[in-house]
């Protein structure tokens, strides 16, 4: 079980968000290249994932389909993650699929694969593709990893038809990652951060870019 504390920065160039976190005294350094994230997002036909995020509901779950690379249509070794959030601490269960790339005319298999998995039925529906470009850190001495999300942009998830994500969200997403045991130096890390916290979910922000 881990926290994720997050901060949604708007008006400020994803170059200076990464100085800041540079210059952080814990020492934050990036682990590796930064990587293109792509997801599909799942829900109930009523939407109550995005229900249960919005009203603050306090567990929650959240299905998805990711897979990395910068070519969006080139779904290669996708994982379904299953996020689980139980008040302000999370977890997640992972399911891979069969290894390979797969394209667009693989989608409906996939969305398949997926529901057999968590044994569901229609009542699992496809209905957000997104993507992202995310950097690594970590605090040398500290157990603390901070993300930082740039580029984002959502579409609506359409069957038969090529993915397209024409909607983008310009803000940048910085998450802070620490096991729930390792509170105590928490407040030295948040601190020294001049954003503001905030309640951040990719996925609301793509359904009500999408859907209104």
């Amino acid at each position: 079980m881990r926290y994720e504390r997050k901060y949604r920065i708007e008006q400020v160039d994803p170059q200076v968000v990464g100085m800041v976190v540079r210059q952080h005294p814990a020492g934050f350094r990036t682990l590796y290249p930064p990587r293109q994230i792509n997801n599909l997002y799942f829900d109930t036909p009523d939407f109550a994932a995005f229900q249960d995020n919005v009203t603050g509901a306090p567990r929650r779950l959240k299905y998805r389909l990711r897979w990395y690379g910068d070519d969006f249509h080139e779904i290669t070794n996708p994982v379904l993650e299953v996020k689980i959030k139980d008040n302000q601490v999370g977890f997640k269960r992972y399911h891979p699929l069969p290894e390979g790339t797969y394209t667009a005319a693989d989608w409906p298999g996939l969305v398949e694969r997926c529901r057999q998995i968590l044994k569901k039925g229609l009542d699992l529906q496809p209905v957000l593709f997104n993507t992202y470009r995310r950097s690594y850190w970590a605090a040398p001495a500290l157990p603390f990893r901070l993300t930082i999300d740039t580029q984002m942009h959502f579409g609506p998830f359409q069957s038969h038809r090529r993915p397209v994500l024409p909607l983008a969200d310009p803000a940048v997403v910085i998450e802070v990652k620490y096991d729930e045991l390792q509170d105590e130096d928490t407040a030295f890390i948040l601190q020294h951060l001049p954003f503001r916290l905030s309640k951040n979910s990719k996925y609301v922000t793509g359904i009500n870019l999408c859907y209104g």
